[in-house]
């Protein structure tokens, strides 16, 4: 019973973290907005900052179509994003600025070929102190 009701803490500790606005550009904004009124999901890698309801809702961003993937212990972000692309289940993926510009490049013609969008924001490890 104890333990059930640390896992109950520690989940909502992490729910409960505060956001802060991302520093995305209105362009890639207005993107998202439009790609989630689609059916698929947009998915935000564990590398990116939590998304910021408050700064995605006034974009006219769908917040009921975004998920933040949890962090895997056996795959790096780009496998990650691969993953997500094939899976035809995103109309956009978000990704830390941390993958590189070659893999970016090829992250993107990926994407396009599944019907989908990859965009790149600043990753999370800037954001610890």
């Amino acid at each position: 019973m104890i333990h059930s009701h640390t896992q109950t803490i520690s989940k909502y500790n992490v729910l409960a973290q505060p956001t802060q606005p991302m520093n995305i550009d209105d362009n890639v904004m207005n993107r998202l907005a439009g790609l989630s009124m689609q059916q698929q999901w947009i998915f935000f890698t564990a590398e990116c900052p939590r998304p910021d309801y408050s700064q995605f809702s006034a974009c006219n961003v769908s917040c009921q179509k975004i998920i933040q993937l949890k962090p895997s212990h056996s795959q790096s972000e780009l496998e990650i994003v691969i993953k997500a692309i094939k899976s035809g289940n995103a109309s956009a993926i978000v990704a830390s600025n941390q993958i590189d510009c070659v893999n970016q490049t090829l992250l993107k013609d990926l994407a396009l070929s599944h019907g989908c969008e990859v965009f790149f924001v600043e990753g999370r490890t800037n954001q610890f102190h």
